[in-house]
């Protein structure tokens, strides 16, 4: 890791934040709060000014949480579909949309270029590739998309597919295979695997002669279950295959660095655990592996002979062009806190909701996996006699609390989340599970 890097990365960067914080340089904190409808007179806005810098302490989060404009009587516990955006990314984009609404001018448009050229160095920077092998799409399933269109599988040839992968990922890569022929083989993972090298024994176990390509899910949004990405690419670079992660359940989440990963291609959204703004997806392609993919799209401005992922792949015409405008500020905000420790805060959000249900909802049947090291953010469960789809209501109309009724009852929370927002959880869980 360079020095600059480690600068974003380290405890200066989050002394920095604070102290613009404290100086109103980024914003003023009572702006979310207020929004929400709540005040911030007396002691409570001594308290957030003082917040301390320690994120082991409770507190910090709770600043942290107040960057959001979410209102008290919600609870967001859903980020593996959909994230709010810290208030000054909705500001932003909004902000520029207007500016847009106002003068469609090519000359007020040029501004764009630039904005996206430093989206897509920051983007590089912060997943740990070059920004000639990431490119802005609108989401992980045209990333995704991309790829299944764009990659030359002959008749025979073989792909090897987690039976949970992402429909984009998987009933995509089925229907190319009926009209070009190549095979697509689908693998199960032990329902309660005892190591991650079960996990990669499962891959292992379906390669042949014929494998081209592996391609997975990080972390299933079905079952919560994490993959063993580094691996299982090991795995497949040792046999000469080639990976594909889709890793819309991870960019944002966990503390991420593709080189170290080592997977061919990446895709991801910016919407889910980045918490950036909507309509937008990162697809990472290593950089001798470009010539191996097609464009789905060409529009004006394509160029045959594009050198990088962006302009090979991604011009996809018309599009909105003040979206990608406000990732460097995202990134900015995710290094501010540090990627590690928002990889260790979610954990140990998701820990501690593992624990409360167990010890208070026994009953409870988990569709995730209990160990840490098969799981990161997500936990799903089943409650005996009850439908995920009529808890999921019933979370939200009785207790302002947004999960999902996906593979179970899905929960995921993120660093807006307290740990009294998991213990609301699980009471609402307790009492509607009686």
């Amino acid at each position: 890791m360079d020095k600059q890097m480690a600068d974003l990365t380290g405890d200066s960067k989050r002394r920095k934040f604070l102290k613009q914080l404290l100086s109103g340089s980024i914003a003023t904190l009572a702006m979310p709060a207020l929004a929400a409808g709540a005040s911030l007179e007396g002691k409570d806005k001594n308290a957030l000014l003082t917040a301390p810098a320690d994120v082991a302490d409770e507190r910090y989060w709770e600043m942290v949480k107040k960057q959001f404009t979410v209102p008290s009587n919600l609870i967001m516990f859903n980020a593996a579909n959909l994230c709010p955006s810290p208030y000054f990314i909705n500001d932003l984009v909004e902000s520029t949309m207007k500016g847009l609404g106002k003068d469609v001018s090519f000359q007020y448009r040029s501004q764009f270029a630039a904005k996206r050229a430093k989206s897509l160095e920051k983007t590089a920077q912060f997943m740990g590739v070059t920004k000639e092998e990431i490119g802005i799409v609108r989401n992980a399933s045209e990333g995704n998309s991309i790829m299944v269109q764009g990659f030359d599988l002959k008749p025979g040839e073989e792909i090897i597919l987690w039976d949970q992968n992402h429909p984009s990922n998987s009933i995509a890569w089925e229907q190319k295979a009926k009209r070009s022929g190549f095979i697509v083989k689908k693998i199960p993972m032990p329902a309660s695997p005892k190591s991650a090298d079960e996990l990669v024994a499962a891959f292992a176990k379906a390669i042949t002669p014929k494998t081209r390509m592996i391609s997975f899910s990080h972390i299933s949004n079905t079952s919560g279950m994490t993959l063993p990405a580094k691996e299982i690419c090991k795995l497949a670079k040792s046999k000469n295959i080639l990976t594909m992660v889709d890793g819309a359940q991870s960019l944002g989440m966990m503390d991420l660095n593709l080189t170290d990963v080592g997977c061919d291609f990446y895709t991801a959204s910016t919407h889910k655990w980045l918490m950036g703004p909507l309509e937008n997806g990162i697809l990472y392609v290593k950089k001798e592996h470009l010539e191996k993919l097609w464009p789905n799209v060409i529009s004006a401005g394509w160029k045959e002979m594009g050198s990088t992922v962006d302009e090979k792949l991604c011009v996809l015409g018309q599009r909105n062009e003040t979206s990608p405008f406000a990732l460097p500020e995202t990134i900015d905000f995710h290094l501010t806190m540090g990627k590690k420790n928002i990889e260790d805060r979610v954990r140990k959000l998701n820990a501690r909701l593992k624990e409360q249900i167990q010890a208070k909802i026994p009953q409870a049947v988990f569709v995730s996996p209990l160990s840490s090291e098969m799981t990161a953010g997500i936990t799903i469960i089943n409650l005996p006699g009850k439908t995920p789809l009529e808890i999921n209501q019933k979370l939200y109309d009785t207790y302002g609390i947004a999960c999902a009724p996906s593979g179970g009852v899905r929960m995921s929370p993120h660093i807006y989340n307290t740990m009294a927002d998991v213990d609301k959880v699980v009471e609402a869980l307790t009492t509607l599970s009686a």
